[in-house]
């Protein structure tokens, strides 16, 4: 047997090719477990090409058959899709292991255009185990056409697996209380997703958020905050919205405004219980409508003005879908819903229809056509107008960082081993051991690199004051002296070193006069395939001991459980943390030939892209590499301009980064608009409670997808059912 990775080519003479064989053979394989025909279209083929024939006949129907299963079980969270997609995995192991494992092989029969049979050949599929387990399935197609036999086959793992997390806010709350925001300003989604009730979230200071926001509990408003819906980070697709699941409380001008028009599924504020302005309140803009739903409105104080639909429908408990207008200048560039009754003590104008189910009072206030005042109307709520769902509850975490550090079990986990190792006395590295390495020391790297996007590379120089190159304890062993003043800290992740794990030592407290620079290069060349992440990632860890005990997952919550974890504490000043690909691309040489020294604003040109599509003249990271992992009851204190390019996963600890950050960064949406920002992390950052300070920015970019995180998420009833292909031969 001879594994090809490169096929042979299918525009020459004799391709057969398949337009209606996929359904029609996975729907008799996978439903009935029986193969009936396979239709396919076919250009005449000469004796010459008998050979190429038999292999191209084989090789596209057992690509169709693959196709299709992929298609079959593709990921969903339809519960009826899920049914038949496990149904599908079942049927297919079924062929698998009849006749002890050598499995089912059926002839197919090729069906010309015009319906009668064409003799090119003969194919037989046999679906089969591979070893001893049905988990592994190798699907063989073997054609003969006029005597000459070509034989290939497709090698699949079948799964069972929890859904992998998805990553799509670039700040998320997942603790119980609520939280106050001092000028944060967020390119991405933000979300507060414990579901508990009776939470108070609370913007000032011109604190605004370019995307989507998703808040478990109340807003309150006040000093000119601002959310701009923008398309999605994770899809550019998708549009954005608001939902708040109580309260909305404006005392002071609050701008919700988008950069879309208007489409079903986007461009909508849902409050989930009462709406309240006392001063100021901007929703939507000429062409760019944003729709408005409550449960109670009580509208006053100054100003209220809307471009886009307004709605109050009723809700749970008291909320009867009243509604009344007494602002000093309210306007409705839209229509009007009111399901209970209406009551407008001040002029109120509506460009468009109102309807009310119950009473209308003060109807001679409102400016508008007579004819579109509808009392006593039947609402819809369908299509535009039916009320948006508030979810229950958000995609719940089932594992934390405790289960990372001392799981055994690799479905969840593959770095507990370096973990433990730093208390068993394993592994007793810290970064001054590799400063005793005169290798690892004052290190100059030189690599070819594509700067420009064009595909042309050019050599790039940077230096660094340390390299480290595996798992270690960052303590506060370092001389000062060699390793103070900013001092460039190289992380080298490599096929040799493995996921690099580093301990931060409890209580590691850096001053300003330290100001390290993390760069972490991962040069690892196990990709996958389908997100073109590197296998392997870089770790910071919060040093949480070895007496964590797992406990479990809870029956009711579905959550693991665990015990033990030491709380840490940590204080950094000007710490900044930079992925090496997005680092050369930011500064110049003078600042990369430097081993010391804040690094200052990124150069001139340098333009950061955390959208999904590609802009010219940007630069788009790859999904991070760079992970925190803190425990429980962590507490990290970052300031004085630090800034991370990486991602918290701190679901139980407090991650405070107030800082200015990192000045004069230009970032572009995509549509290639830019705007430049002081910025303190470029990630996504997912704690218990969250601080910040200053007018500074945070950027999403999802983590990578090879990383712990993907499995942090899921569940039960949150299976795929699916298989890994694992690789093609030609025998």
């Amino acid at each position: 047997m001879k594994n090809t990775p490169k096929r042979k080519q299918r525009n020459k003479p004799g391709v057969v090719l398949f337009t209606a064989v996929a359904v029609m053979l996975m729907l008799s394989i996978l439903l009935t477990a029986t193969v009936s025909f396979v239709s396919v279209n076919r250009t005449k083929t000469n004796d010459n090409y008998k050979s190429k024939q038999a292999y191209l006949t084989a090789s596209s129907t057992l690509e169709s058959f693959i196709n299709q299963i992929q298609t079959d079980t593709a990921p969903t969270n339809d519960p009826t899709a899920k049914a038949q997609q496990k149904k599908a995995i079942d049927n297919l192991k079924k062929l698998a292991s009849a006749n002890s494992g050598k499995g089912t092989t059926t002839n197919v029969s090729y069906n010309g255009s015009n319906g009668k049979s064409d003799n090119i050949g003969t194919t037989k599929i046999t679906v089969a185990q591979e070893g001893t387990s049905v988990a592994n399935i190798v699907v063989t197609c073997e054609t003969t056409y006029l005597g000459k036999t070509e034989k290939v086959a497709a090698h699949i793992s079948t799964q069972s697996v929890t859904k992998p997390a998805e990553y799509t806010n670039t700040i998320e709350l997942v603790g119980n209380g609520g939280a106050g925001y001092d000028n944060l300003n967020v390119i991405g989604d933000m979300a507060g997703i414990n579901n508990t009730t009776g939470k108070v979230y609370r913007f000032t200071n011109n604190t605004s958020i370019y995307g989507s926001y998703l808040m478990y509990g109340s807003l309150e408003v006040s000093t000119q905050p601002l959310i701009m819906l923008k398309p999605s980070l994770v899809d550019e697709k998708q549009g954005s919205t608001v939902t708040i699941s109580e309260n909305l409380d404006v005392s002071n001008e609050f701008h919700i405004n988008s950069t879309m028009a208007r489409a079903d599924g986007y461009n909508y504020v849902n409050i989930g219980q009462k709406l309240s302005t006392s001063n100021h309140m901007d929703v939507g803009s000429s062409g760019f409508d944003v729709d408005l739903f409550c449960c109670e409105a009580n509208i006053g104080g100054n100003d209220y003005k809307q471009y886009g639909n307004f709605y109050v429908y009723k809700g749970a408990g008291a909320y009867n879908g009243d509604a009344t207008f007494g602002a000093a200048g309210q306007t409705i560039n839209g229509s009007l819903y009111v399901e209970g009754d209406l009551n407008v003590t001040k002029s109120l104008k509506v460009t468009g229809s109102v309807y009310v189910t119950g009473t209308i009072t003060g109807k001679d206030k409102i400016v508008c056509t007579a004819s579109n005042i509808h009392e006593g109307a039947v609402l819809s709520k369908a299509g535009r107008d039916a009320k948006p769902q508030i979810p229950v509850s958000a995609d719940a975490y089932v594992y934390y960082p405790e289960d990372f550090f001392m799981s055994n079990d690799t479905n969840v986990t593959t770095i507990s081993d370096q973990y433990q190792a730093f208390y068993d006395g394993s592994n007793t590295k810290t970064f001054n051991t590799f400063a005793s390495d005169w290798t690892n020391v004052d290190y100059t790297l030189t690599e070819l690199i594509d700067l420009t996007g064009t595909g042309a590379k050019t050599p790039v120089t940077s230096r660094y004051k340390l390299r480290i190159t595996s798992s270690c304890t960052w303590a506060s062993d370092l001389s000062f002296n060699d390793y103070g003043n900013g001092s460039r800290i190289l992380v080298d992740v490599s096929d040799s070193s493995g996921d690099i794990v580093i301990r931060l030592q409890n209580g590691l407290n850096l001053g300003a006069e330290w100001s390290p620079v993390i760069v972490v290069r991962n040069r690892s060349t196990i990709i996958d395939t389908t997100t073109g992440d590197r296998k392997y990632n870089c770790y910071f860890v919060s040093d949480s001991g070895s007496a964590i005990t797992l406990n479990g997952i809870d029956s009711v919550t579905g959550k693991s459980q665990h015990s033990g974890s030491s709380a840490c504490n940590y204080s950094f000043k000007g710490l900044k943390v930079f992925d090496y690909d997005t680092y050369v691309r930011m500064f110049d040489s003078s600042v990369l030939n430097n081993t010391k020294g804040n690094p200052g604003l990124p150069q001139s040109g340098f333009v950061l892209n955390p959208t999904s599509v590609d802009v010219a003249g940007s630069y788009r990271p790859k999904n991070s590499s760079i992970i925190f992992l803190f425990g429980e009851n962590t507490t990290l204190n970052a300031t004085d301009q630090s800034f991370f390019q990486g991602s918290f996963y701190s679901p139980q600890a407090i991650v405070n980064i107030a800082t200015s950050g990192l000045g004069g960064l230009v970032v572009t949406d995509s549509a290639g608009g830019k705007m430049t920002v002081q910025c303190c992390a470029v990630g996504v950052v997912i704690a218990n409670s969250f601080g910040n300070a200053n007018t500074a920015f945070y950027v999403y970019t999802k983590p990578s997808t090879t990383s712990v995180m993907q499995n942090a998420k899921g569940g039960k009833d949150d299976s795929a059912f699916g298989y890994t292909l694992d690789r093609y031969d030609h025998y």
